[in-house]
């Protein structure tokens, strides 16, 4: 509601950010229906698997190697790939907003990367 009484536009959306497709169709969606991206907030992690077997005070050495995988995929893997999807929309959402560089302007848009164990 704060977001809308200010003038602003949320598009919820279900998107498998380990997907590159399906976030670069995300990505043309806001671009044809909003011609801009002022903020990417990426807060996806998944539930390591055997999660119930894990061993959160032991040392991070004695876990097992698997476990990291789909922390990394999903955690990592698909920050970075959100964020290199996103940022092309971003920079020219900076040069529209300000008329000069996107390095040079005070309304800059924004990514968030929200990083916990569970998302």
């Amino acid at each position: 509601k704060m977001l809308s009484n200010s003038g602003g536009k949320a598009i919820p959306v279900t998107c498998d950010v380990a997907d590159q497709s399906q976030v670069k169709s995300l990505i043309e969606k806001v671009k044809s229906e909003q011609g801009r991206c002022d903020l990417l907030v990426y807060s996806a992690f998944p539930t390591p698997p055997n999660l119930s077997n894990a061993k959160f005070r032991d040392e991070f050495w004695k876990q097992n190697v698997e476990m990291w995988d789909p922390l990394c995929e999903v955690g990592l893997r698909s920050a970075y790939m959100s964020c290199c999807e996103t940022i092309p929309l971003m920079i020219d959402t900076a040069k529209l907003s300000s008329g000069i560089s996107a390095t040079q302007s005070n309304n800059r848009p924004m990514i968030v990367l929200v990083s916990s164990f569970g998302g």
